[in-house]
């Protein structure tokens, strides 16, 4: 069977309110807690703890959704899949099953869904090892909020820098059975109980929900729950 781990990004600020949430509906699902792994960015030095749910990596810089990505070629931490999820999402019963059903020619990357896909999605180890150079010269160490602004507003040209924007190798689909069409917007559905206004997507090709505070083009990026 092939090891596909699960990379939780997360940062400083957020992953208090949202880690207990994903992390439970990733067990929930089935997902083996040694296949789970939390990278918290913001950190000075990097730090790795093994929890009984998960481990749990506190890293020396802040990439936002690539956190967890250069942490991976930086270190080499090998699997033979690693899905990229952000930690402003849950997953439902059906998530393991489906993560698993890769298509038979074993592609270098699967897709939550259709362009935009938030780089949500599945890629292979060699792949990211191959482009290790390219994710190093997004690692972001300037902590200030100006700086995290910047990268929030930069983010939005940057969604699925690998997976869709890097052309060198066809990004597939997870699932096209389930039209991804299909996805869903509930709103006002807050899971943090916070005052921020958030929408939630849900991604039937996953069985998976995104909590979203950033929906429009902003002047200034919420980075706070």
């Amino acid at each position: 069977m092939l090891k596909i781990n699960v990379c939780v990004n997360t940062t400083k600020s957020f992953s208090e309110k949202t880690i207990p949430i994903i992390v439970d509906s990733l067990l929930d699902s089935g997902i083996d807690s040694k296949n789970i792994f939390v990278i918290e960015g913001g950190y000075e030095t990097r730090e790795v703890n093994q929890r009984d749910s998960h481990t749990h990596i506190f890293t020396n810089h802040n990439s936002l959704e690539y956190t967890g990505l250069i942490d991976i070629v930086e270190y080499e931490m090998e699997s033979d899949y690693w899905f990229n999820i952000h930690d402003t999402c849950k997953v439902g019963k059906n998530f393991k099953k489906l993560l698993y059903n890769i298509p038979e020619e074993l592609p270098d990357k699967i897709a939550l869904r259709s362009h935009p896909s938030m780089s949500i999605g599945s890629y292979k180890y060699s792949y990211l090892l191959k482009h290790k150079s390219r994710l190093l010269d997004i690692k972001n160490t300037d902590y200030s909020r100006e700086s995290l602004q910047e990268w929030k507003q930069r983010g939005i040209g940057m969604e699925d820098y690998m997976l869709y924007k890097l052309e060198d190798s066809p990004t597939y689909g997870y699932n096209p059975e389930i039209s991804d069409s299909g996805w869903n917007i509930i709103e006002n559905e807050d899971w943090y109980k916070t005052n921020i206004k958030r929408r939630i997507e849900y991604h039937p090709t996953l069985d998976l929900y995104k909590s979203k505070s950033n929906w429009n083009v902003k002047s200034w990026m919420e980075i706070d729950l």
